[in-house]
């Protein structure tokens, strides 16, 4: 698993390109099937193929895909996943009935990040002397990329043979045989031909550059055979896909059944609570308490001589506000003559430098700032910096709780996020952003405004999923 430092600078990298995004509607990850249902209540015209699969290890299931001209599914033992490129979402429905609406973005950021991480890991381990691919397919560079649906410069490419006998295409890695495929005759029509390639990835893991060519024969398998990797990489088996019927339906309603609940993508930790938190949060259009609240909070903590507290006043003043104002002369704002009185009377406080240091304070550190009101600030922003020593995770996620739950700042979900995404749980990162630019607070120059930067570079970066 990669640091928090380095997942971090990953998205600092990524918010620092700026790029613009097309305008699709905001899902909030709490929206419920009926919900959804009624922004897609239009039919389009779906292909419907059902494959049976085989395979060494399990008994044989049958798979139902279907492809339309802005979403596709797939239907199987382990429930319904559908990707929806309108909404920009995935919708998971369990086999228990549990829906989980969760962010495209998310998906396809974590396997560019995960492929990104396993050819700098490679990279490491050779520089030590050490075959990364040895024990563990997944970290041989084909295989990554296999199972990550994306390719990388930094990789070698596969060598791969293709060959063709009859009606039969297989490629081979080195000699042995890798994926085999017989096209059914007739193609695809035209109208849903341009997501072929991006149906792929979560349907069955192909080498992107076999993807390349099965998408661009505009056909799907009549039949076909992928080896892939079992037991987290450790051994492999081939799967067998038989096309057993085929429909063309040219007014499918979407496949998405009603009466389904959404409930948060992750149901470990405290991160069910502070979903929960941030949902009634948007449901009641919650706001933090107006500009003269924190005015009269900051005046009473510099009357008290109260630096620190008052210097966390005004930095919470002004996330709730959204934009950092200016206090170049000659501006006479009450922000900025509040800050030139807070911010001295703060310096004289030894704690200052503990609270604002670039790394986060060792858990012995921590008590002393427990007299603060707002200390519940600090935690938030030790969230994420690099943790001291004897902090636990479960413990920096209730920080992140209790200031959510302290104050209905939408900033405060730009900060959340990237404690997930720093902690490779780009799912949970993405449902907090989203209900964050939900939150009756948000508005554009925010700290959120990041994240659409982050979307746009996502789609640069991985069109294939897009």
């Amino acid at each position: 698993m990669p640091s928090r430092i380095y997942c971090t600078l990953f998205l600092t990298i990524l918010a620092l390109r700026a790029l613009s995004s097309e305008v699709v509607p905001r899902i909030s990850p709490a929206s419920g099937s009926d919900a959804i249902l009624a922004v897609r209540s239009d039919t389009q015209a779906e292909l419907r193929l059902q494959y049976r699969v085989e395979r060494d290890s399990t008994p044989p299931e049958t798979v139902t895909i279907g492809l339309a001209k802005d979403y596709h599914y797939k239907n199987s033992a382990v429930g319904l996943w559908i990707n929806d490129y309108r909404l920009r979402r995935i919708f998971r429905v369990q086999p228990d009935s549990r829906l989980i609406n969760d962010s495209l973005y998310a998906n396809a950021w974590v396997r560019g990040a995960e492929l990104e991480n396993r050819a700098m890991l490679e990279d490491v381990l050779k520089k030590a002397g050490v075959d990364p691919s040895k024990g563990l397919a997944a970290q041989n560079p084909y295989w990554a990329e296999t199972e990550l649906g994306l390719i990388t410069p930094k990789f070698p490419r596969p060598d791969l043979h293709r060959s063709e006998s009859k009606d039969r295409i297989s490629w081979s890695l080195g000699k042995e045989e890798v994926v085999a495929v017989r096209y059914r005759q007739e193609p695809v029509p035209d109208s849903i031909r341009p997501g072929l390639r991006r149906w792929w990835p979560s349907v069955v893991s192909i080498h992107p550059q076999i993807v390349d060519e099965l998408a661009h024969s505009g056909r799907v398998p009549e039949e076909m055979w992928v080896k892939q990797m079992v037991h987290a990489g450790k051994s492999f088996e081939t799967a067998h896909w038989s096309l057993t019927h085929v429909e063309w339906i040219e007014k499918a309603q979407y496949p998405l059944p009603s009466g389904l609940a959404a409930v948060p993508t992750e149901s470990r930790g405290a991160f069910p609570e502070i979903f929960n938190t941030l949902v009634a949060a948007v449901a009641d259009q919650r706001r933090p308490p107006p500009e003269e609240v924190y005015r009269t909070r900051v005046e009473s903590a510099i009357t008290h001589t109260a630096g620190l507290e008052a210097y966390l006043w005004l930095l919470e003043m002004q996330l709730a506000a959204g934009a950092k104002p200016s206090c170049a002369a000659p501006s006479t704002s009450d922000f900025c003559a509040l800050s030139a009185r807070a911010a001295p009377l703060a310096k004289t406080d030894s704690r200052l430098a503990i609270a604002f240091a670039p790394h986060a304070p060792d858990a012995a550190d921590r008590p002393q700032f427990d007299s603060l009101p707002n200390a519940y600030l600090l935690r938030l922003l030790w969230a994420t910096r690099p943790p001291g020593k004897g902090v636990k995770y479960e413990d920096t996620e209730h920080d992140l709780l209790f200031a959510l739950k302290a104050s209905p700042i939408a900033n405060f979900c730009k900060d959340t996020g990237d404690f997930y995404g720093g902690s490779w749980r780009a799912f949970a990162a993405w449902q907090v952003w989203d209900l964050g630019r939900l939150m009756a607070g948000h508005h554009g120059g925010d700290l959120l405004d990041g994240v659409d930067v982050i979307e746009a570079d996502v789609v640069r970066r991985t069109p294939e999923f897009f």
